[in-house]
């Protein structure tokens, strides 16, 4: 039977001996030995970049709400609606961007995601008219910090590492939610000193300075161009050496599939389908979050912003859990637990009161703030790394539904009635219907293995 690269537990199997491997000597920028695989040279420019653009990206921008509107005399609907546009632009250009990840490699990208955020950034401080805000924020994000690190990261993460993938994407992503609990006060001091027009700016500039060089530098397509394994494990050759050959056929990879033979899977839709309806739990938090606590709640901006940083920590903590559980449990029960979690955010708000409430978001957060993790893990460890951009980006048009609709549907409800309860409610059951969704997720099985 064909090995499919998955367990019956749905995790990326793991592969070779159980002596420590021989990492194949690289030299960092052709001059220092590295000791240890320099795939973690690749993870640790994926983490910078993930926290340049969660710095900068969708965390920041409610900060910008209150001051932008009471100077352009703008609604909460408007405002939202830039993150609208944002995932119309993005469901068009993901599939392109998955193709151009497995063809051209990462570093191509993130230098243009690069040049397109920060070019954006300082043209956003310039804004009149809402249609300017509209279509720059949405290149700025789907055109240039996904590219950057929000979709690139993760599926370069993919193609460098197996056996640890998990823990790989769980350091990674943490720096989406440290960049945004550094971030958040520094931006919120520099809107209340310089002005939001000239934060904007300085945001620009701070992305290419930092990113340029990093990525020209450090980033590579695939550990195979550099003579290396995924994981750093032993090639082929070296494992004959050590008698292994046996053991191993010198291919650490699974059995990858395409984007055509995945789309044929049950696994697949049953994926798509559960992180859509659990998407506008995911996305309101985000966004809805300090609005809540400020116009419903009557907090002040700096007391939300604390409470925003407090689930900021516990997020960054939940990469980590679920970096390290992935590669031991059951991707679906991983996903059911964090998709329950997120199911709870928008409920307790309503439901529980002040300060409860908040103390629940906070430490359910634990566990349902690996969102970022558990999604491009699900399609890399079902379906392989080799096609990996090009299903990833066939699939987020499908998965940008919610994050289209739903913003604009929470901002609606509460510009016509005053409240978010609504909105939060629906969010929150849907959410909770996405868990038994998930369950059903079974490992896909090729029809040539079926037949062996």
């Amino acid at each position: 039977m064909e090995d499919s690269g998955i367990n019956d537990e749905g995790n990326a199997l793991n592969p070779g001996p159980q002596r420590p491997p021989r990492v194949p000597p690289v030299r960092l920028l052709g001059v220092w030995l590295l000791p240890f695989y320099y795939g973690w040279i690749i993870v640790a420019v994926v983490f910078v970049a993930e926290f340049v653009a969660g710095g900068v990206g969708t965390f920041a921008v409610p900060l910008f709400f209150e001051p932008m509107s009471e100077e352009l005399g703008w609604t909460l609907t408007l405002m939202t609606g830039a993150i609208t546009a944002q995932a119309i632009v993005y469901a068009g250009v993901s599939p392109f961007l998955g193709q151009a990840l497995d063809r051209f490699g990462a570093r191509p990208v993130m230098l243009f995601g690069t040049v397109f955020a920060s070019v954006g950034l300082v043209l956003l401080g310039r804004v009149q008219e809402v249609w300017h805000f509209w279509l720059l924020y949405a290149g700025v994000g789907a055109l240039g910090l996904h590219e950057l690190g929000g979709f690139t990261g993760p599926v370069l993460i993919t193609k460098w590492f197996v056996r640890l993938r998990g823990r790989a994407m769980g350091f990674v992503t943490m720096g989406t939610t440290l960049g945004a609990m550094v971030m958040t006060p520094v931006l919120g001091f520099l809107i209340t000193t310089r002005g939001w027009r000239e934060t904007w700016v300085l945001m620009g500039i701070m992305v290419i300075t930092v990113m340029v060089s990093l990525t020209l530098l450090f980033v590579r397509k695939q550990p195979e161009d550099m003579g290396l394994q995924p994981d750093g494990e032993p090639s082929g050759n070296e494992l004959v050496d050590e008698g292994l050959g046996s053991e191993r056929n010198g291919e650490p990879d699974e059995v990858s599939w395409t984007l055509k033979e995945a789309m044929h899977t049950r696994t697949l839709w049953m994926i798509v389908v559960s992180m859509n309806l659990v998407g506008l739990s995911a996305t309101l938090i985000v966004i809805h979050l300090v609005p809540f606590l400020t116009l419903q709640q009557g907090m002040s901006a700096q007391a939300a912003s604390f409470v925003v940083s407090l689930r900021l920590a516990a997020s960054s903590i939940s990469r980590l859990v679920w970096g390290f559980a992935v590669d031991r449990f059951h991707i679906k029960h991983c996903l059911a637990v964090a998709f329950l979690s997120r199911a709870i955010h928008p409920l307790a708000l309503i439901l529980l009161p002040y300060p409860l409430n908040v103390t629940v978001l906070v430490v359910t957060s634990i566990t349902g703030g690996g969102f970022q993790v558990l999604q491009p893990l699900a399609f890399a460890n079902y379906y392989g790394r080799r096609h990996s951009g090009a299903i990833m980006g066939a699939m987020r048009p499908i998965l940008t539904i919610t994050s289209l609709l739903g913003p604009l549907f929470v901002s609606a409800v509460f510009d016509l009635t005053g409240t978010f309860n609504l909105g939060f409610l629906v969010a929150g059951g849907l959410g909770l219907l996405s868990v038994g969704v998930v369950l059903l997720a079974n490992p896909p099985r090729k029809r040539d293995e079926l037949s062996s």
